[in-house]
């Protein structure tokens, strides 16, 4: 029987010291017929140069393809001009900093296989780099590690993924169907995990592969890393990333929100489902985007926010950024104290910026809920 065609997608932005190895971990993928398509978001570094020397110096067995946009369009943008260039039946999606094992494809060909090509998204463990590439520990994990089952099944409905942002797949280890795309169109968020996840519970399946399949390389430049610098500055870090969360989180459910509509338009869903879904969606888009509000506004514009969300009965919504109404001096001693006062007693808030589900500590991609901790 032949096998059908699998796209390699590696999308790249500004990782020169990183992306040869994540180019060879593709060129070393087990699984053929495999094509490879490397896109790079209009790098200001050395990225496309040595994208090009690398695809020019191949003389393996897959086919290779690079492009590049015309200018910085984030992961998004950039994803879309992968899908573009993609032939395959399924697409596994690698970043520039990250380097897929040799049996990836492989592996994730398999579970898709047996789960008779129903799952839309496929994902699995991996292990955790340093920027030297020393193997740390293994994270990504779902269910109990123990178990012997290889494929698991994620279940999920899209109210409760809207509220709650699970089950959510691991950006880093995700393959997909290109039926994603060919039904919905084109990203417009650049939380690509997010908005496929929200896809695959929509019109197909969600699967989880027990096996970690991919290293994912921890540095001071990941977007999703809170570095462990003194408290000070890693205050500023932390802020930083939250008014990066914040603004892509209202994104994805703007996106999302759009996918809503597309399901009610071709009749997957009724008017009634429609409207609970646009509610929902549109509450807990209002955190995201009250609390970036908050974060640049003087006094008297934070207690206007805060006033407006309790008139319109975002009660939940305002109390979660009610710190934020305090003088930044003041917020931010809070915080170092609430640091100091948790340092001292033995543990640490969690500092990975892993945009992780509400309740749930550890790997997902999903966005965390805002607040002062």
């Amino acid at each position: 029987m032949n096998r059908p065609l699998i796209s390699f997608v590696v999308v790249c932005f500004n990782q020169e010291s990183y992306i040869q190895e994540a180019i060879e971990g593709a060129f070393g993928q087990s699984y053929s017929p495999l094509e490879i398509i490397i896109t790079d978001d209009c790098s200001t570094d050395r990225s496309y140069e040595i994208i090009q020397r690398a695809v020019a110096a191949y003389r393996g067995p897959h086919t290779v393809r690079f492009g590049r946009t015309a200018r910085n369009v984030g992961m998004g943008g950039n994803l879309n001009l992968a899908m573009e260039m993609c032939q395959g039946e399924l697409v596994v999606g690698g970043a520039g900093d990250d380097v897929s094992l040799p049996e990836r494809t492989e592996v994730t060909y398999r579970a898709w296989e047996d789960s008779g090509r129903r799952a839309t998204s496929i994902f699995s463990s991996y292990m955790t780099i340093s920027a030297a590439g020393e193997e740390l520990s293994v994270g990504g994990t779902r269910g109990d590690p123990a178990e012997a089952t290889l494929c698991r099944p994620q279940p999920g409905n899209l109210f409760e993924f809207l509220s709650q942002k699970w089950p959510v797949v691991v950006g880093c280890t995700h393959a997909w169907s290109p039926t994603l795309f060919k039904y919905f169109g084109p990203l417009t968020s650049d939380l690509e995990d997010l908005v496929l996840s929200f896809r695959s519970l929509a019109i197909g399946e969600l699967l989880y592969v027990h096996r970690p399949l991919v290293k994912y390389r921890r540095h001071d430049t990941n977007v999703s890393f809170f570095a462990t610098w003194d408290d000070t500055r890693s205050f500023e870090h932390r802020e930083k990333r939250l008014r990066w969360v914040d603004e892509k989180t209202v994104g994805a459910y703007d996106n999302m929100l759009a996918d809503v509509n597309i399901l009610h338009r071709n009749g997957l869903i009724s008017s009634a489902e429609r409207d609970r879904l646009r509610v929902e969606g549109w509450r807990e888009r209002s955190l995201y985007d009250i609390e970036r509000r908050m974060m640049d506004g003087d006094f008297f514009e934070r207690l206007h926010i805060v006033a407006g969300a309790v008139k319109s009965g975002n009660v939940r919504c305002a109390l979660y950024v009610l710190w934020r109404i305090l003088p930044r001096a003041v917020y931010r001693g809070l915080y170092l104290l609430r640091e100091s006062a948790s340092t001292r007693a033995g543990r640490r808030w969690p500092r990975t910026g892993k945009l992780t589900p509400k309740g749930v500590k550890g790997d997902g991609c999903s966005a965390r809920s805002p607040g002062i901790p």
